[in-house]
């Protein structure tokens, strides 16, 4: 069995023959498919983060204090998400150095997993932050009013 075998058996042996270009375009349909799964949860995360953020400054006191609840909630966010870009880095690096394409296709999935927590991580990150700015903003509006 060809190793084009291998990744789409649910291709006829004609079609892959005469139009090897289905393989590819399976490829990228797979591919956007699990983009699109990231950018939903993604998506997701960032409005669970902005509605704690916004229900976080709804409540917060007024001056310094509420700058320093925002500053330890956000840097422990960043910082976090940080980290897993650089483990996302750190696996990254390892593809190329494998000796089979197995081992090459095991370690980019653990890059893209690595690269999808990372970024949910900044989701949740961006997602708190703006909600803690758009609370104050209502919260200000309110008490003026």
């Amino acid at each position: 069995m060809s190793e084009e075998d291998d990744t789409a058996p649910e291709i006829p042996a004609l079609v892959k023959k005469y139009v090897p270009g289905v393989t590819r375009g399976l490829s990228w349909a797979k591919y956007g498919k699990e983009k699109g799964k990231g950018t939903a949860m993604k998506s997701e995360a960032f409005q669970e983060a902005k509605a704690e953020g916004f229900a976080t400054a709804l409540k917060a006191p007024s001056g310094e204090t509420a700058n320093q609840i925002l500053k330890d909630a956000t840097d422990g966010l960043w910082n976090r998400a940080r980290e897993l870009t650089e483990k996302a880095k750190e696996v990254s690096h390892r593809i190329n150095s494998q000796k089979s394409k197995k081992e090459r296709e095991d370690v980019l999935a653990l890059a893209r997993k690595a690269a999808k927590k990372a970024g949910v991580q900044a989701a949740i990150a961006a997602g708190w932050e703006q909600g803690w700015k758009e609370g104050i903003q209502e919260r200000d509006s309110e008490n003026s009013d």
